[in-house]
C-alpha cells in the first residue's frame, strides 16, 4: 500500500463564501496550483489535513468528492494505538504535529497564519510545510505498517471516510417548521426533567458538572479512582434510579443544545464526521452532533422528494459480539434465543419486568465488575443470594476468555480488534481494575465498529441507498423501493455473520428512528 499513488494537497479556505479557495498539488518539491475539479479527479489518493474544512467547498464546486482522501490527521489517530490522541483530537492542530517532527517553529506559527488566512499565502512557507507533512505521511504509514493497521485503514477505513465524507457533504435534510417545534419542546422537555431530577436526588437546579457527580457518587459510597463516572452512571444499579435519570438529564440537555444550535431557517445541514471518533473507532458526528438527539426530536429529518427513510438496527449487537469472540455457550445460546436481556432477567435472575437492570448487571459483569459488588447489587434489587450467585456464575467460557484478554493485555502491553485497532498500555506491571474493562470494552466494542464499518460498505453498494445518518450500530438511509429495507437488514445480518466467521448468526431489524 505504500507504493499507491498518491499526492500531497495544500489549500487555503475562503472562508467568507465566495468560492475563492485554492488548491496546491506538491510535486516535485514544488507547489502547483490547481482548481477544484482537478482535485477531485485525481485517480489515487488525496493526501492532507483538515479535510472537513475543504469538504464542502469540493462538493459545491464538483458534486462530488475525490476518490480516496486520507486525511493526516484520521491517519495518525487510527494508528497510533494510543486513547489520549483520540480523545484530544479537538485540542491538535498540525503544526503541533509537524513541531514534533522537528519543521522549525517559526515556519509552523507562519503556515498556521496563512492556514487560518491571517497573512497572506507565502510559497516558501508553504513547500516548506509540505515537504514535512509528505515526511509525516511515509513515517505514518511506516508506523501502520509495523503496527499491523496498514489492511484496516487502507480497506476499511480510508473508503467509510470516503463514503461518510460524501454523505454529510450532500447534507441532511431538516423540516424547519418541525425543526421550531422541536426546539421549544426540548427546552421546556429539559427544565421539566430538571426539576424532577432536583426534587428526587437533591441536586441543584441544573445539569450536574462533573465535579458535582463525582462528589454525589463518593457520598453514595463508590470508589472513583479506578472507574469512570461514565461507567457508574450507565452499568451500575443506583438506589431511586439516579444513574438512569443524571443519563436521561444529560441527554435532555444535549438535544436542546444540539437543536438550539440549529437556525430555524435551516433546511440541510452538513456535519463534520469523525470516522475515528472514539478510542474505539466509533463514528461521531459534531458541529452538529445529531447522534445525540433523542428519539423524540428526531423527527426533523426529512427525505428529499420522492424518497422515505428507514432505520436499521443491529440486535442485541454487543451480546453477539461477546458470544462469538469467547465461544461461550450459554452465552451463544440467550443471544440466538431472542432478547437476551429479557431471557436472563426472567430465566435466571427472577426478574421478570426488570429488563434495564438485568441489562445494567450483564453488562457490568461482562466488562469486568467485580462478581461480589454485582452479587450485592442484585440483591438490592430483590434477587435471591444464592441466584444471583449462580446467574453471574453461567458464562464460564467467557470469563476465561476474559481473563485470556487480560493476561494478554498485561503481558504485551497492547490488545487489538479485528484487522488491528491496537490500543497500547502506558504502564507496566499488574493491570488495575479500570485496565481490565478497558482491554475488554476495546476488543468488543472496537469490533462491533469494525463490523458496522463493513455493514455501511456493503450497504452504501446498493443503487436505491443514500446514506444519511450512521448511528454507532445503526443507520439512517433514504430510498424509494419498498424492498430496500428489507435487503439492508439483510446486509447487515450477512456482514455481521461473515465478520465474525459464522460463530453467531447476525441480527437485525428495522426500527423507528424517530418517535411520530
Amino acid at each position: 500500500m505504500i507504493d499507491r499513488d498518491w499526492r500531497l494537497l495544500l489549500f487555503v479556505k475562503d472562508f467568507t463564501g465566495r468560492g475563492a479557495d485554492r488548491f496546491y498539488w506538491f510535486q516535485d518539491e514544488k507547489l502547483v496550483e490547481t482548481d477544484a475539479q482537478d482535485v477531485v479527479k485525481f485517480s489515487g489518493a488525496v493526501v492532507c489535513h483538515d479535510f472537513w474544512i475543504i469538504r464542502d467547498a469540493l462538493f459545491d464546486k464538483t458534486r462530488t468528492l475525490p476518490n480516496a482522501v486520507i486525511d493526516l490527521d484520521e491517519l495518525r489517530i487510527s494508528v497510533s494505538g494510543i486513547p489520549g490522541d483520540r480523545l484530544a483530537r479537538e485540542k491538535y492542530d498540525i503544526t503541533a504535529v509537524l513541531a514534533q517532527q522537528g519543521l522549525d517553529q517559526g515556519v509552523c506559527a507562519a503556515y498556521k497564519q496563512m492556514f487560518n488566512k491571517s497573512i497572506p499565502f507565502e510559497p516558501e512557507v508553504g513547500v516548506r510545510a509540505a515537504a514535512a507533512l509528505t515526511e509525516l505521511y511515509l513515517a505514518l504509514l511506516q508506523h501502520a505498517q509495523s503496527a499491523g493497521e496498514m489492511e484496516r485503514f487502507f480497506t476499511v477505513e480510508v473508503p467509510v471516510y470516503r463514503v461518510l465524507q460524501g454523505a454529510m457533504a450532500a447534507g441532511i435534510g431538516i423540516d424547519s417548521r418541525r425543526l421550531s417545534e422541536m426546539r421549544a419542546e426540548a427546552e421546556h422537555d429539559y427544565f421539566t426533567c430538571l426539576k424532577k431530577y432536583s426534587a428526587k436526588h437533591g441536586m441543584p437546579l441544573e445539569t450536574p458538572s462533573r465535579s458535582a457527580l463525582e462528589d454525589r457518587l463518593r457520598l453514595e459510597g463508590f470508589e472513583l479512582d479506578d472507574v469512570s463516572i461514565e461507567y457508574l452512571l450507565e452499568y451500575v444499579p443506583h438506589e431511586r434510579d439516579f444513574g438512569s435519570d443524571t443519563m436521561a438529564l444529560q441527554a435532555a440537555d444535549a438535544a436542546r443544545r444540539v437543536l438550539g444550535s440549529l437556525t430555524l431557517s435551516t433546511t440541510a445541514i452538513r456535519p463534520v464526521v469523525d470516522v475515528f471518533g472514539s478510542r474505539t473507532s466509533r463514528i461521531h458526528l459534531r458541529s452538529p452532533s445529531l447522534q445525540n438527539i433523542p428519539k423524540k426530536y428526531r423527527g426533523i429529518i426529512v427525505a428529499s422528494e420522492g424518497a422515505e427513510l428507514s432505520y436499521v438496527d443491529f440486535d442485541q449487537y454487543e451480546v453477539g459480539v461477546m458470544a462469538a469472540l469467547s465461544g461461550d455457550p450459554e452465552l451463544v445460546k440467550l443471544y440466538a434465543a431472542g432478547d437476551m436481556y429479557d431471557l436472563f432477567a426472567t430465566t435466571h435472575l427472577g426478574l421478570s419486568g426488570n429488563r434495564k437492570a438485568a441489562k445494567q448487571l450483564f453488562l457490568s459483569y461482562a466488562y469486568g465488575m467485580s462478581k461480589k459488588a454485582l452479587i450485592d447489587a442484585a440483591v438490592s434489587l430483590g434477587v435471591d443470594r444464592p441466584r444471583a450467585k449462580s446467574a453471574l456464575g453461567l458464562f464460564e467460557q467467557y470469563e476465561a476468555w476474559k481473563k485470556s484478554v487480560w493476561a494478554d493485555f498485561e503481558a504485551t502491553g497492547r490488545v487489538t480488534t479485528l484487522m488491528g485497532n491496537h490500543y497500547v498500555r502506558g504502564r507496566r506491571g499488574p493491570l488495575s481494575s479500570k485496565e481490565q474493562r478497558s482491554a475488554v470494552s476495546q476488543v468488543v466494542q472496537g469490533t462491533a465498529s469494525f463490523i458496522f464499518k463493513q455493514t455501511l460498505l456493503d450497504v452504501s453498494k446498493l443503487d436505491d441507498v443514500t446514506v444519511i445518518l450512521p448511528m454507532h450500530d445503526a443507520l439512517l438511509f433514504e430510498h424509494r423501493s419498498e424492498d430496500t429495507p428489507g435487503n439492508v437488514v439483510k446486509i447487515f445480518q450477512n456482514a455481521m455473520t461473515r465478520s465474525l466467521d459464522g460463530r453467531v448468526t447476525g441480527k437485525a431489524s428495522i426500527g423507528a428512528f424517530a418517535i411520530s
